[in-house]
């Protein structure tokens, strides 16, 4: 514990939790206005057409085509499924940005010690080497933990002021608006400690900030257009499913009540991938720690 409070005092006393503060607030409330701008939409529609009777296309069509056309278009205007699926947007706002700074903030936890060469003095006044990199690992888990309440906490507030204007409830009772929520602060959690791995792999600040903000953005913009295309050129679904074995999409996959893409996994499942990519680097980065030489 003093340990832990040793290196909330390092975020304390710096810029650095403020400033990033301050673009996971900006991130959260654009995407709660774009959210609560689509979620709008997409409620006054069901509204409007729910009551209107299923209309078949014109066409030369089947009646099992007719048909699964017909669910489809129940489906799409049920209007308990869009609440749930809007709540979840809305509660869980801002999060790929969100992810991607206190991912940064993780790394920075660990390349500050060689930034500002206070390195040596850490390890010899604790010589035992997994208790900083275990109390580094469980800072970054309680800055995540602060920075998801926080940006959970403006979300609820907006989302619920939204539906009581629309005349519905918080949907804060729906299992998958809840699931959505806590999922989404075990992501913030888990990201924490990837940044933390992140940060023994490369000691150089800005080599790990770089490194990290683009291959979190670009990277994930990369591996989904390249998957997309090697699936559609194969014409193989599983090859378009094996996409959420990338922690950004994994992150997405876990927090969503719905398909993010087509054939898209279980939310368990992207939450296993997430949980995978946060022991095998927290146990990478402690085996690091220990055999690497500081000076």
């Amino acid at each position: 514990m003093k340990l832990i409070r040793s290196e909330l005092m390092k975020i304390r006393t710096t810029n650095v939790w403020w400033l990033f503060g301050i673009g996971i607030i900006f991130f959260t409330a654009v995407a709660l206005a774009i959210w609560i701008a689509f979620g709008n939409d997409q409620i006054n529609t069901a509204v409007t057409q729910g009551n209107a009777p299923f209309v078949p296309p014109e066409g030369d069509f089947s009646q099992t085509e007719i048909e699964t056309m017909r669910q489809q278009w129940v489906v799409s205007h049920d209007i308990n499924r869009l609440l749930a699926m809007t709540a979840a947007q809305i509660y869980t706002s801002g999060q790929f940005f969100g992810l991607m700074f206190v991912m940064l903030l993780g790394a920075i936890l660990m390349t500050n010690e060689f930034y500002h060469q206070t390195a040596t003095a850490t390890f010899l006044v604790t010589p035992q080497r997994t208790k900083v990199i275990l109390a580094k690992l469980g800072t970054a888990v309680l800055a995540a933990a602060f920075f998801w309440i926080l940006t959970t906490g403006i979300s609820v507030i907006a989302g619920s002021i939204f539906f009581s204007n629309k005349g519905y409830s918080s949907q804060l009772g729906e299992w998958p608006v809840t699931r959505a929520i806590l999922m989404n602060g075990l992501a913030y959690g888990l990201w924490g400690i990837l940044g933390v791995g992140l940060g023994v792999l490369i000691r150089n600040q800005i080599g790990a900030v770089i490194v990290g903000a683009a291959g979190y953005v670009l990277g994930t913009q990369v591996v989904q257009l390249a998957v997309f295309l090697v699936s559609q050129w194969l014409d193989s679904d599983a090859i378009l499913k094996a996409i959420v074995a990338w922690p950004a999409v994994a992150s997405q996959v876990m927090v969503s009540t719905e398909s993010v893409f087509p054939g898209s996994p279980q939310w368990w499942v992207g939450a296993l991938v997430l949980v995978a990519y946060g022991v095998v680097l927290g146990v990478v980065g402690t085996l690091i720690t220990r055999k690497r030489d500081i000076t």
